[in-house]
């Protein structure tokens, strides 16, 4: 598989839990921290923690250290892809 074929694949994996695309639909619009994103997706911090891995294993998403307080920040790069072959389907 190539490269691009492998990502399509880890997208489709991780984003089949809703959970996970609810992640990725609030940081669309910016970085948060672990509290905003357990706030803003109606989660728990277990659950925010279990699908953030999955995302991250992925590529989707990076945690980085933002004066000593967590913050998820979505990877765009890792989704072209995906909507390269949706943008396919629909020409």
């Amino acid at each position: 598989m190539k490269p691009n074929e492998i990502q399509f694949a880890h997208n489709l994996q991780a984003l089949s839990a809703p959970q996970c695309r609810r992640i990725v639909e609030a940081l669309v619009q910016d970085s948060h921290t672990m509290k905003d994103l357990s706030k803003l997706c109606k989660l728990t911090p277990a659950s925010i923690d279990k699908h953030l891995e999955i995302l991250i294993q992925a590529g989707l998403v990076k945690v980085r250290s933002v004066g000593g307080v967590k913050k998820a920040y979505l990877q765009t790069s890792k989704f072209k892809p995906t909507l390269d072959w949706f943008n396919k389907l629909s020409n």
